[in-house]
């Protein structure tokens, strides 16, 4: 396969969405990050896709090619996003089921199914995950801390964030970046915690709000459930493009361990 030929990633399950960060080819247009995952292939990443397109848990179709210029394991781009970006429904779309009442909606794994599918895939450590060479790696933490970073990049729209228009929003926008360190729960080879970046779309989203305030965004912590003993903690990481040893956290899920599968917590 070239890698100008596209080809179609079927029932693919939606696990996370990195916040939006200007892409180059789109003359600085915004695109996410999206991790995928099936049955047949496992961990996927594609990129760049719109802000609502496509939503946690729902089940996907999307038409892809390989990247000339990532050589990440399972790592695609959309075809032919470059020239039609501002309209990609032919190339991704959720999946469609009938309710018992006869209506169309997206299809979408039921959050019992969530918990059973995260329960599967959370079989490895950080440094299994790292010295395998994979792209992505789901991880149960024995221990959790939310840290916030000074940013040391300067930017304009650190003081005109209170426009929720998302538009204006890259990762680099915020006066502050929000980091998890954490231990394994498993065979890890590392003595220290490991640190890493929060990357997900919904963290950059609750700070926005009011991204120059370290109280408002270190209520993170609480949204989270961080280091509240009744609630269970999956951490997916995903590596980034030139440093592929260096992780960051894709998405943090929580639920609450004492109630039934139908009340989980994302």
């Amino acid at each position: 396969m070239t890698e100008t030929e596209s080809f179609w990633l079927k029932d693919m399950i939606v696990l996370g969405q990195g916040a939006p960060n200007q892409t180059r080819k789109l003359d600085g247009r915004q695109g996410r990050c999206l991790c995928l995952w099936s049955d047949k292939t496992g961990f996927v990443r594609v990129f760049p896709v719109p802000f609502g397109y496509v939503h946690d848990w729902e089940i996907i179709n999307v038409e892809v090619r390989k990247p000339n210029d990532d050589g990440r394991e399972n790592s695609f781009v959309i075809c032919n996003y470059e020239t039609e970006f501002s309209n990609l429904s032919k190339r991704i779309y959720t999946q469609k089921e009938v309710t018992s009442k006869g209506n169309k909606i997206n299809k979408k794994l039921k959050r019992p199914e969530q918990i059973a599918l995260l329960e599967n895939l959370s079989k490895s450590t950080f440094s299994q995950t790292r010295d395998n060479s994979k792209s992505f790696g789901l991880i149960k933490p024995k221990t959790l801390m939310l840290l916030l970073k000074q940013n040391k990049e300067t930017s304009e729209a650190q003081t005109t964030l209170i426009d929720q228009d998302y538009d204006i929003m890259n990762q680099n926008d915020f006066a502050f970046l929000p980091y998890l360190q954490y231990e394994c729960d498993g065979p890890c080879s590392s003595k220290h915690p490991h640190e890493q970046k929060i990357v997900e779309w919904g963290t950059y989203q609750w700070m926005r709000q009011n991204p120059n305030s370290q109280e408002h965004c270190m209520k993170l912590k609480d949204n989270y459930h961080i280091g509240e003993e009744n609630y269970l903690h999956y951490l997916l990481i995903g590596n980034h493009k030139v440093h592929i040893k260096t992780y960051f956290v894709v998405k943090l899920f929580r639920f609450k361990i004492e109630e039934e599968q139908n009340d989980y917590c994302v």
